[in-house]
């Protein structure tokens, strides 16, 4: 075999770069292929979770159809303080009402991800580059990186979770004001021409857009000093680059500050949330168990099937609770530190570990989100690969290099089909979550769900009666057996209820919208006495159960859930005064006006207009919590509403559809 090599020459003509470059073109549009082709077995997969949460949005307020209802909308996000209105404006190229198919999300999610391993490819080209690999080498590396990354079955998760999109367009922005600011570096090197207050503007804009994407997006500065940091020093002492490179790290150490400051205040001004279980200390010790199984799964493709459910990580309660977590935090500390002192002559080892640590810097420290998540890893793991890209770039014969290449996209392409199919399996996927989750409550649920809505109802009461004692205080198992025992036999025991009732009292997580979700139908099922032992009593004393609970207690927004939950079962007793009680008092711990409306309107829709009329008046006497301006875009979408005169036109309509029921009642 004779010997494949590129020229070393930097400043070859375009055609002679062209010629060793059409390679790399190649080897990235067949990486681009295989993702697709790979993917498409997931694209018909539905929605999940915070799908559910989000999308909504689209239709809360009617179609997004004009300019008001569109600010209405781009100022409703609530997952952070900035709303990602970026984000939110992007699935209105999928759908502007709801509910929606979710096949357009899903299609523009895996067009995203390929754009962004484009992305990846320029960048990684421009940083072959400021490493001094040859024109031909640095695109082969750039091309092999991006499409490893563009291929890797972990996050099959990212693309096809409709809501992660957030994630992966934070991710473009970043990726795109690395490549400009690479770009830029290297005009003014070879030039000498220098902009570097246009290039700054740009910086800002591009990390705004990540911000308003999703709020890690403000670790774009930081990304920056970390690659600054591995680049060779540049030769001679050109007053252009000087300048240039100043102003660039100024940006940058300003950014990062900001991002410092805000962890440590975080730290110290925010308890975890109700029902957590862990304190901030002890998920900082955590983390590094994490990041040693997120290097796991990309590196040796441990468990690459990516799910939703880590509700089963226990968190480390002290260096040597579990052992696993001192040795996960030596193990990151000595890799963190060899890779900085190492990340002049070893840039290309270097760098890309350092980048992962610096990805994971809001995500994995002192913000009390849940502990693990797949789609965490998506802009972090980024630069990952490339030291693969670039040892294939520097092996000397053609053939071997092409096979391995070959093997190694077409390998990671099998996976990833073979992960996408099964989400287009959801009742298979399901179970196989449960499997490799076994201490998980939420993917055993899950998965009984499933089994209980394709008709398999002796295999969902057989994965949760033996789950009764290990998930004592559990709701969402024990109410999973008070539908699944409905629906088999049609026939409910009383121990049954009685442990829905136990869990109930001693939950010791937030079950979030799990109250409204189970109850709200279950109020409808007891009503029509089509399961016997589940009648309207049973289920108000489950709600009794729950307003005991110490948990819902200490949170208002539960607290509400109870006491609308107990109006609408007021309503199917026929007692339209206690119903209109329980929605009164539902109001006095968070008066909102959204609540006001529903609740009122189910009144009239239930046939009591003049109860609705009264709860109208009660809430005109209450005054509503006014959202600072430091909750930042719910702020915003307040002022946006106010400005509309949208809350009053719906007030307003309501009260006179009311009296106009009321008057009719009266005749």
């Amino acid at each position: 075999m004779r010997p494949f090599s590129f020229f070393e020459d930097a400043h070859l003509a375009p055609h002679r770069i062209f010629r060793q470059t059409w390679p790399a073109a190649l080897v990235l549009l067949a990486a681009l292929i295989l993702a697709w082709l790979a993917y498409r077995p997931g694209l018909n997969s539905g929605f999940l979770f915070d799908d559910a949460a989000n999308l909504p949005a689209l239709g809360a307020e009617g179609p997004v159809h004009d300019v008001a209802s569109t600010l209405r909308y781009l100022t409703s996000g609530k997952a952070d303080p900035a709303g990602r209105p970026v984000a939110m404006a992007s699935f209105l190229v999928d759908a502007r009402n709801w509910p929606a198919s979710p096949a357009p999300f899903k299609r523009t999610n895996l067009i995203l991800h390929g754009i962004n391993a484009a992305l990846l490819f320029l960048l990684l080209l421009e940083l072959g580059r400021a490493t001094l690999l040859a024109p031909g080498k640095a695109a082969i590396a750039a091309a092999m990186g991006a499409g490893i990354w563009l291929l890797h079955p972990f996050f099959v998760s990212t693309v096809l979770y409709i809501v992660q999109r957030e994630a992966m367009l934070s991710t473009t922005f970043v990726a795109l004001g690395l490549w400009v600011w690479l770009r830029a570096r290297r005009v003014v090197q070879e030039t000498g021409h220098e902009h570097t207050g246009r290039m700054l503007a740009v910086l800002v804009v591009v990390t705004a857009l990540a911000v308003f994407s999703k709020a890690n997006g403000i670790l774009l500065p930081l990304l920056i000093l970390v690659v600054s940091a591995c680049l060779p020093a540049p030769c001679g002492e050109q007053l252009a680059l000087l300048t240039f490179n100043r102003g660039v790290r100024v940006f940058a150490m300003a950014g990062a500050g900001l991002v410092l400051i805000g962890l440590i205040a975080v730290a110290f001004a925010v308890d975890p949330l109700p029902g957590r279980g862990w304190s901030t200390t002890q998920r900082l010790l955590t983390e590094p168990r994490i990041l040693v199984d997120y290097a796991a799964r990309l590196w040796l493709l441990r468990d690459s099937v990516g799910t939703f459910f880590h509700d089963d990580i226990v968190a480390s309660r002290s260096l040597w609770e579990p052992v696993s977590t001192a040795v996960s935090l030596a193990a990151v500390l000595v890799t963190g530190v060899l890779a900085w002192m190492g990340r002049r002559r070893y840039a290309i080892l270097a760098l890309p570990v350092l980048f992962f640590l610096a990805g994971h810097a809001m995500e994995s420290t002192t913000i009390p989100l849940e502990l693990y998540f797949e789609h965490r890893n998506y802009l972090p793991a980024m630069l990952m690969f490339w030291p693969i890209g670039v040892g294939i770039a520097r092996i000397p014969y053609r053939v071997p290099a092409a096979l391995l290449a070959a093997v190694i996209l077409g390998g990671l392409a099998v996976v990833t089909w073979t992960n996408a199919s099964l989400w287009g399996q959801p009742l298979s996927q399901a179970v196989d979550w449960a499997s490799r989750n076994w201490a998980s409550p939420r993917a055993q649920a899950y998965a009984a769900q499933l089994e209980s809505d394709a008709g398999l109802y002796s295999r969902a009461m057989g994965r949760l009666s033996p789950l009764d004692n290990r998930f004592a205080n559990e709701p969402q198992i024990q109410l999973n057996r008070i539908d699944t025992a409905c629906r088999a036999i049609h026939r409910l025991r009383g121990d049954v209820i009685a442990s829905a009732e136990s869990s109930l009292r001693g939950m010791r997580s937030d079950p979030g919208a799990l109250l409204t979700g189970w109850f709200t139908p279950a109020i409808e099922q007891a009503a029509s006495g089509r399961c016997a032992g589940m009648d309207l009593t049973v289920i108000g004393n489950l709600l009794r159960a729950a307003s005991d609970s110490p948990l819902l207690a200490e949170n208002p927004g539960r607290r509400q859930d109870v006491a609308h939950l107990q109006g609408l079962l007021a309503l199917r007793q026929d007692a339209p005064d206690a119903a209109l009680e329980a929605f009164n008092r539902a109001l006095t711990d968070d008066p909102k006006v959204a609540v006001a409306l529903e609740q009122a309107a189910t009144l009239g829709r239930s046939g009591y207009p003049s109860q609705g009329i009264a709860h109208l008046d009660y809430f005109a006497t209450l005054k509503p919590s006014p959202v600072s301006p430091g909750k930042g875009m719910p702020w915003l979408h307040e002022r946006v509403l106010q400005g509309q005169g949208y809350w009053q036109h719906e007030l307003s309509h309501l009260r006179q559809v009311l009296v106009s029921d009321a008057a009719t009642r009266q005749r």
